[in-house]
């Protein structure tokens, strides 16, 4: 009688990434005002003393779901960001921050979550993959963010599954919330976090994913934007806390439920301007404060 492995599957790669992450580094923040401690938290990730951040990287992945949102709006507002004409590009260049956009395949949208997975194993385990490219110019601040119709829905369902409550308590629209999740786990079990990931999450939460894990291999601080980055966060921490540890929270925006994640990521967001755009623009403006936080001692 033979016995038989367990088949592989095509997140094995991804966990195993996310097992072999080097040990979070220890913080020399002692006590003192947040500019200390942001301070502290860039010498310990990227070992620089005093910090700096001199190549910081805003990477937005644009994504697009059947039926969610304007017909064409990704492609929209990909065009306007690549010729310059969003407001992310102005404030990253007077940031001195460079700005990468990635399609997502946005001609091609995922289904509606409601009605079926957003992606099979093997395209969402692709998709991080792909989210990873963000760190090839080797950035050492990346600022993930999203160009992507309704983002609340997406981040609201991985919430709710990841952190329990009620729809309502993540969206202001719970309503294909509970239906998404509702069909998800119908079809399976909802407590493995990429299982959550690929049956609730567009594409563009999948690339976040995949660059946030990419960048803690590779311990680059990250600064998180908008509701879809944070949700994508808490995929990571599902599997492991310390996957988020060289993360900070840009800020909390408008979208309910995002100041509820952040609590329950044990993340406090650096600036609240009440930034509804989840295009980087948060995350960017956010980029200030950190560099001001490099000049205390």
């Amino acid at each position: 009688m033979t016995s038989s492995s367990p088949a592989a599957s095509p997140f094995d790669d991804i966990r195993k990434l996310a097992a072999d992450a080097p040990a979070a580094p220890t913080s020399t923040f002692e006590g003192g005002d947040r500019l200390a401690e942001i301070s502290a938290w860039l010498t310990a990730w990227t070992g620089k003393t005093p910090p700096a951040v001199l190549r910081p990287v805003v990477a937005l992945y644009a994504g697009a779901r059947q039926g969610v949102g304007p017909r064409g709006w990704a492609r929209e507002r990909l065009e306007a960001v690549a010729a310059g004409g969003a407001n992310v590009c102005r404030i990253a260049g007077v940031q001195g921050a460079g700005l990468e956009a990635f399609d997502l395949a946005i001609d091609r949208p995922t289904p509606d979550a409601v009605a079926k997975a957003s992606m099979s194993e093997k395209e969402c385990a692709a998709t991080m993959a792909f989210g990873m490219e963000a760190l090839a110019k080797q950035p050492d601040l990346l600022i993930p963010g999203v160009i992507a119709a309704e983002t609340d829905r997406a981040a609201g369902a991985l919430a709710l599954v990841l952190f329990g409550g009620e729809a309502s308590d993540w969206s202001d629209a719970p309503e294909p919330i509970v239906a998404a999740v509702a069909r998800a786990a119908a079809e399976g079990d909802l407590s493995d976090p990429l299982q959550a990931l690929r049956q609730l999450g567009g594409r563009e939460t999948a690339a976040l994913v995949g660059a946030i894990l990419a960048a803690r291999v590779q311990k680059i601080p990250v600064l998180l934007d908008g509701y879809a980055a944070c949700a994508a966060a808490a995929v990571l921490h599902a599997l492991d806390p310390v996957l988020i540890a060289h993360c900070q929270a840009g800020h909390v925006g408008t979208a309910k439920g995002h100041a509820r994640l952040l609590e329950a990521l044990g993340k406090r967001p650096l600036i609240n301007l009440d930034i509804a755009d989840e295009e980087g623009v948060g995350g960017v403006t956010a980029l200030a404060l950190v560099r001001l936080a490099c000049e205390v001692r």
